[in-house]
């Protein structure tokens, strides 16, 4: 596995948190302000994906419940024939990673041109997202 230390994060993956942060949702308000806090400690290259692992300071505000996932947002790439996956990890409160994967195939050297969308389609479903936050 390769590892990069003190990345920037890409575009793409600017663009993931995005859409993963979307919504007015109480806990996704305190885990947009942690991003804007974030220190980008390394990214792990897997071969079919990478794992952006964060820093937040203590004074960021923490997120209830404590420890859960949000993986609802898929993306398509031209490089990816069956695009992929993402997982933001919030573990006590606070963002711990980024990952993001392919469904099949290999990771690109460089991803330019991509869309996202989230599992029930273009519209984010904040309920469906509440209840699986909820039931960790």
């Amino acid at each position: 596995m390769e590892i990069i230390h003190d990345p920037h994060p890409t575009a793409f993956e600017l663009a993931l948190a995005e859409a993963l942060l979307a919504g007015d949702l109480p806990f996704l308000q305190a885990l947009r302000s942690q991003w804007k806090m974030a220190r980008f400690e390394s990214r792990e290259l897997s071969g079919a994906g990478f794992f952006l692992n964060l820093a937040i300071p203590e004074s960021a505000p923490r997120a209830e419940p404590l420890n859960f996932t949000l993986g609802d947002v898929y993306f398509e790439v031209e490089a990816v024939p069956h695009g992929g996956g993402s997982v933001l990890f919030v573990r006590d409160g606070i963002i711990t990673m980024l990952e993001a994967y392919t469904h099949d195939g290999a990771w690109p050297d460089e991803i330019t041109d991509f869309t996202l969308r989230y599992v029930d389609g273009d519209h984010r479903n904040l309920e469906a997202v509440e209840t699986s936050v909820r039931s960790h």
